[in-house]
């Protein structure tokens, strides 16, 4: 990337963003739209904002389309937690986005789950292209960006697993559905491990209407697959040092 890259992070939870601010010693601005908390700092010769979007897709949309209108961002990275839905992934694993889908929204036909369709496809009564404005239902992470970050967590001897992320506010616990989620959104995916939020598919959607490349940088807080908790005052310590180093080093690259 060019000198003066902007980088702009978007976070749901302070357990989230907390040891990022005070990594980068992040000044505090006014709130964009007074509702979302923004910070901004500089990492060598990048700029850095971070907003805080809050919980939720719709604050997610909200936040991340405010923050590329006034920063105009040269990148954006989804940051925060995410949920295992598949065998392969595991607490505290770096996780990287290969595809975002929204994983919530299913035509009903039936009580059995595992038999229901998603909205958005290409099946002549389901969401496509044509109702969305041209965009893909399904969105690809940018592979530079994506293929940067993984590369520079392995060489800090960090797990990383690459999986697809699901972004919906439904959660899943029927094994069976969990493997009919992926199934039935991403058929023919070579990679068959996904994880799951609330935020990403609506920061995904914003940064593909403005154009800004966008990728995730995400730690497994749990996996319900594999029956690991969720355990909501854990998350801080996967966003503090080794991690955040990391994160401030890979930011530092990008100059």
């Amino acid at each position: 990337m060019s000198q003066h890259t902007r980088v702009l992070f978007v976070g749901a939870m302070d357990r989230e963003i907390d040891g990022l601010l005070r990594a980068l010693d992040a000044k505090a601005e006014s709130a964009l739209l007074g509702c979302y908390p923004q910070w901004t700092a500089r990492q060598n010769s990048t700029d850095v904002t971070i907003v805080q979007t809050h919980v939720g897709d719709v604050n997610a949309a909200i936040a991340t389309t405010a923050a590329i209108t006034v920063h105009r961002p040269t990148a954006v990275f989804k940051f925060g937690c995410v949920g295992g839905h598949s065998a392969g992934i595991h607490t505290g694993d770096v996780v990287v986005p290969s595809h975002i889908f929204h994983s919530g929204a299913w035509i009903v036909r039936e009580a059995d789950a595992t038999r229901w369709q998603p909205v958005f496809g290409d099946l002549p009564y389901q969401v496509n292209r044509e109702n969305l404005g041209g965009r893909d239902a399904v969105l690809k992470a940018d592979e530079t960006l994506t293929s940067a970050w993984a590369q520079h967590v392995k060489t800090q001897g960090m797990r990383v697993v690459h999986a697809h992320i699901g972004s919906s506010n439904m959660w899943f616990f029927d094994h069976a559905h969990m493997t009919h989620v992926l199934d039935a959104n991403l058929p023919d995916a070579p990679v068959r491990e996904w994880a799951a939020d609330m935020e990403s598919y609506a920061v995904a959607q914003a940064c593909t209407v403005a154009g800004v490349s966008f990728t995730g940088i995400h730690r497994a807080a749990n996996n319900e697959f594999l029956h690991e908790p969720y355990e909501p005052r854990a998350v801080a310590a996967l966003f503090v040092e080794p991690f955040i180093t990391t994160v401030q080093e890979f930011v530092s690259s990008l100059s």
